[in-house]
């Protein structure tokens, strides 16, 4: 009984410790304009809970006509690698589509798609992981449940987020394709970028019992995923450094004081609104001004045509910080 209890409490804090600390590195990547508690919340939660039931019994249903001898290496590979992946990317996916259609001044642009389909995905990784854990304290003891840690906490503790944050950077870019046809394209390209690198990678680990080079197939997606999502973040901040600059230099003397302006654009590398935390009414001001040049980007960029409500909301935050 205290073996089964000690086995149960390591595969909770196993599931829950390094996916909490994974969950807020992504949250925090977000410099300039981080997305509401709220929003990041809801989203773990649809990927932990939601998600994983809804993949589960999609799994099953869809799974049962292409099973045709269960507990084979063939049938192994048809479920996870076919079936899984799609199913479970359309489960986390879910929401991650509904913020960017419902909650579009929530969704800027690439980073806040590789934001919430991290955290969604972190939220579905730790159930997932939680269930393995327990199988395989029940199967092997302490030994199987340790060396499975290891694998997926550890190694490849990130790949939900990657699956689901490929599909967000499809997303970004659809934000701002300058036509519904290119907009269609990243979303379709995002979507099928995930279910790849996911079916990858339950291919890898069905085949490495049979074959070494199924988890070297693994691992390198696994590396090469966290590369380019590192890449894809630094790039996004970059870019939304520049629209800072650009959109905000005309509003120095009216909305900002040139001190104010050159705290936001001097330098990429540390967040200004760090600088700000400790006058909550600058920080505010300061974040109110970065909504207003990331609105103003997506104005100048799309059109009035495409954001017919921009126009309105930049006037708003402009009222907002002038006091109007």
């Amino acid at each position: 009984m205290l073996t089964t209890l000690i086995g149960l409490i390591i595969s909770l804090a196993a599931a829950v410790v390094p996916t909490f600390f994974y969950a807020l590195a992504f949250y925090l990547a977000d410099r300039y304009e981080r997305e509401p508690v709220w929003m990041g919340i809801v989203a773990f939660l649809w990927g932990a809970i939601p998600a994983v039931v809804t993949s589960l019994f999609g799994e099953l249903v869809i799974g049962i006509p292409f099973v045709g001898d269960p507990g084979s290496l063939t049938a192994a590979i048809v479920e996870s690698a076919l079936v899984a992946p799609f199913v479970e990317e359309i489960a986390k996916g879910a929401a991650l589509f509904a913020i960017y259609k419902f909650m579009r001044n929530e969704f800027d642009g690439v980073l806040d798609g590789i934001t919430y389909g991290a955290l969604i995905g972190f939220g579905f990784a730790m159930t997932e992981n939680f269930f393995y854990f327990i199988g395989a304290f029940s199967e092997g003891g302490f030994v199987d449940l340790t060396v499975l840690i290891f694998l997926r906490a550890v190694i490849f503790g990130l790949n939900h987020a990657l699956y689901t944050g490929l599909f967000g950077i499809g997303l970004g870019l659809a934000r701002h394709a300058h036509s519904p046809r290119a907009a269609r394209f990243w979303i379709v390209a995002g979507f099928a970028a995930a279910v790849a690198a996911h079916a990858l990678h339950n291919l890898g680990a069905s085949i490495s019992s049979v074959n070494s080079l199924g988890i070297v197939l693994s691992l390198g997606l696994a590396v090469g995923g966290v590369a380019l999502i590192g890449i894809a973040v630094l790039l996004t901040w970059r870019q939304e450094h520049g629209w800072l600059r650009d959109e905000l230099r005309d509003e120095v003397g009216v909305l900002l004081s040139q001190a104010e302006y050159d705290s936001l654009v001097g330098g990429w590398r540390r967040s200004p609104l760090l600088d700000a935390r400790r006058n909550k009414a600058q920080a505010r001001r300061l974040q109110q001004a970065v909504e207003i040049a990331f609105r103003k980007h997506r104005l100048r960029r799309l059109g009035a045509g495409r954001e017919p409500k921009l126009a309105g909301q930049i006037d708003e935050l402009r009222g907002e910080i002038l006091g109007i």
